[in-house]
């Protein structure tokens, strides 16, 4: 379980007050928030990016620094090395994380197997997104923290997407931010409003 105690966070201007909520294993969390609300720096507090003004934030009762494996964040395609491949980046993946996942499946699901050993640097914005999709499924992690996930992804893609995070949410705990609200409220078990500075669950 992520465990949220008291989270109060500010950049410039304040984000969170005093914020308190658990995330369950097994359960898919869609956060829905407008633009510059802070999406972003919440997700990068929960893996001690960004300094919190106060509260705690624990992984089954221990503080991320203990759990770093049980946890997946990549905060976008723009943290990529354009002169690394694609495979360099699921190689590390599945080494760090001492995953079991199969690599190969993950590049045919996708469709990668024409590029995925070329430099990024020659990757569309699609092409990207996928990649970093992969590198979470990849990761194995318990913990999946995806932000604006859909970015870039056509509708096929969209769909094999919603597909993978089914299949993902029954063990997991996934924490998503997507401009295709629509598409992935129905299989959200809690969709959540980051407004005013806090965090409230929204009516199914």
């Amino acid at each position: 379980m992520l465990s949220i105690q008291n989270l109060t966070l500010s950049t410039r201007q304040p984000i969170l007050q005093n914020l308190s909520h658990q995330f369950q294993l097994g359960q898919l969390y869609l956060i829905t928030a407008v633009n510059g609300s802070g999406k972003t720096t919440f997700f990068r507090a929960l893996v001690n990016l960004t300094p919190i003004d106060q509260g705690t934030v624990t992984f089954d009762e221990q503080p991320f620094t203990q759990q770093k494996q049980r946890v997946f964040y990549y905060e976008s395609s723009n943290w990529f090395d354009p002169n690394m491949a694609g495979m360099d980046y699921l190689k590390l993946v599945k080494q760090l994380w001492q995953s079991q996942v199969n690599i190969a499946e993950e590049i045919r699901y996708w469709q990668m197997t024409d590029y995925i050993k070329l430099p990024i640097k020659k990757y569309s914005l699609g092409m990207k997104q996928k990649l970093l999709i992969a590198m979470y499924i990849i990761s194995d992690a318990s913990y999946l923290f995806m932000d604006e996930i859909s970015n870039g992804l056509d509708d096929n893609s969209r769909q094999k997407l919603l597909d993978r995070l089914q299949t993902l949410s029954v063990a997991k705990c996934i924490l998503l931010t997507s401009h295709y609200r629509n598409e992935i409220a129905p299989i959200a078990d809690q969709i959540l409003e980051l407004k005013n500075q806090t965090m409230a669950v929204l009516p199914a």
